[in-house]
């Protein structure tokens, strides 16, 4: 999110890992092609830190699947890009596996 902030490139790193690298590739251009703001995206993992914190076990949903759940289901519409809010515009790279 720093990076997108601040109009820098970011290399994600798989390891070979195929499947990571598509679920990391979807979710990017699902937040850019829904126009989701880094401040939303903040919002929403402090949200799901909140989540997570209440259950001693792991909870019942992934980190992108809380992501899709409230941006898809959102009905305001995303404020549009202004200079002060940015979208999220890195190219997005392959994750390291321990980064979901």
């Amino acid at each position: 999110m720093a990076a997108s902030e601040a109009g820098r490139d970011v290399a994600y790193f798989t390891f070979g890992d195929e499947e990571l690298m598509r679920e990391v590739h979807s979710m990017y251009k699902f937040l850019q092609d829904k126009f989701v703001t880094v401040g939303t995206l903040y919002s929403h993992l402090k949200q799901y830190s909140i989540v997570v914190s209440k259950h001693l076990q792991r909870p019942n949903i992934s980190l992108y699947g809380y992501i899709y759940d409230k941006v898809g289901t959102n009905t305001d519409l995303e404020p549009s890009p202004s200079d002060s809010d940015s979208t999220l515009t890195t190219a997005p790279s392959p994750c390291p596996a321990h980064c979901h």
